[in-house]
């Protein structure tokens, strides 16, 4: 069995560039002024008509590539919410807010091709085929190499389209141009994305009685999954665990709240502040499993989910082993709108068991252990880290031995 990452692409600068290019034409002013009147309960009058004029007719006459007048009053509605602040508040077009809505309930939605970039940023590397999905049915497996989408060469300076093309989930087809590994072949495949059910919990029966699960979320009945790859663990044998949390996130707080109950007896595992300042309370109450415990954290353990990692660190329960998570602890909520687009809202902070704020300050490991070149090394180029290579996790049954 081989632990599989995913390495995403940060384009969060194109929405402050679209969000300002956005602002054009009295017009369109008028039109977004009658729009917002409900939400905003007041006359719009704030905007620099003559401003938003110059705008436009510089972008008309200067501006050397397309311009789409329906992508530009896109970027005001980003804008608009852009201009909170934070990172996990946005605005989302219909095709994104369907591609969160259906990830909240644990599926997936796409062609099924997860990926990092190669050693040398000339292509892409797929490290994950999701089963059932386009591109699993198409044949293309881990370690095959993207070159280009739709025309587009996978390459460091186009990393903004290949994003949009690599997680375009329209009705319309996609072109990806594969090699495989020893780039011996070269083949053109059509996919068009799709929903496919995933399955967010693996397991496996490592030396010495250790169970290693590794969790790709936490949505809806995940917590059921995980307890019984659990007995299924201990029925093989196992008499201490390893839980993989380091490419998690989740903002499913009864979940959470579940896998804490997995491992902890009854006490507060986590909190919740919310805007008018008071705070809900979460308990375990079961504690079932008592058996020797590491968790693996990452910068990608995210969300509502870093509450569980706290909670067993306070507790003393197991150790984190691994890096600081990504301390984003805040919870969220969607929004749909009537045209199919929608809001992701931040609305409360995640608290840990003292009343501590995880929200911009990370949890820190029991026991710290960094990726090595090696790892990184075996990841770019055969699109797949081998368990027995993998430092962390080593270093974890280290620690339980």
């Amino acid at each position: 069995m081989e632990k599989r990452f995913v390495v995403g692409i940060a384009v969060g600068v194109v929405v402050s560039v679209v969000s300002v290019g956005a602002l054009y034409g009295t017009g369109h002013l008028n039109r977004l002024e009658k729009q917002l009147q409900p939400i905003v309960g007041a006359k719009v009058d704030y905007y620099n008509k003559a401003k938003a004029g110059a705008l436009k007719q510089v972008v008309q006459g200067k501006y050397i590539g397309e311009n789409s007048e329906e992508d530009m009053l896109e970027g005001i509605y980003k804008g608009y919410v852009y201009g909170v602040g934070d990172a996990y508040t946005s605005y989302l077009p219909e095709d994104a807010f369907m591609k969160e809505q259906t990830e909240a309930e644990g599926n997936y939605i796409g062609t099924g091709i997860r990926f990092t970039w190669g050693i040398t940023n000339q292509y892409l590397i797929v490290t994950e085929v999701i089963p059932n999905s386009p591109a699993d049915q198409a044949g293309i497996v881990v370690g095959d190499k993207i070159f280009a989408i739709d025309g587009i060469k996978a390459l460091g300076s186009n990393d903004t389209h290949i994003y949009e093309k690599l997680t375009y989930n329209g009705k319309d087809s996609v072109v990806y141009t594969f090699r495989n590994n020893d780039e011996s072949e070269t083949r053109e495949v059509s996919l068009v994305a799709d929903v496919v059910k995933i399955n967010l919990v693996t397991a496996e029966l490592l030396e010495d009685g250790i169970g290693y699960i590794a969790l790709d979320g936490l949505a809806g009945g995940t917590t059921k999954e995980v307890e019984a790859k659990i007995e299924d663990l201990v029925s093989q044998g196992a008499t201490s665990l390893v839980l993989d949390l380091r490419g998690t996130y989740s903002d499913n707080l009864e979940e959470v709240q579940k896998l804490c109950d997995l491992f902890l007896e009854e006490q507060v595992v986590f909190s919740v502040k919310h805007k008018d300042g008071t705070v809900t309370p979460y308990k375990a109450t079961q504690g079932g499993y008592k058996m020797p415990l590491a968790v693996l954290t990452s910068v990608y353990t995210e969300g509502v989910l870093e509450a569980f990692p706290a909670a067993i660190q306070a507790s003393e329960r197991g150790t984190l082993v691994g890096i600081e998570t990504a301390g984003n602890g805040t919870t969220q909520i969607r929004v749909p709108l009537e045209d199919g687009s929608g809001l992701s809202i931040t609305t409360g902070l995640v608290l840990d068991a003292k009343g501590n704020q995880i929200k911009d300050k990370g949890i820190e490991p029991d026991v710290e252990q960094q990726t090595i070149t090696e790892n990184t090394l075996e990841l770019v180029t055969t699109g797949m880290l081998k368990l027995e290579n993998d430092v962390v996790l080593q270093k974890a049954i280290e620690v339980l031995k």
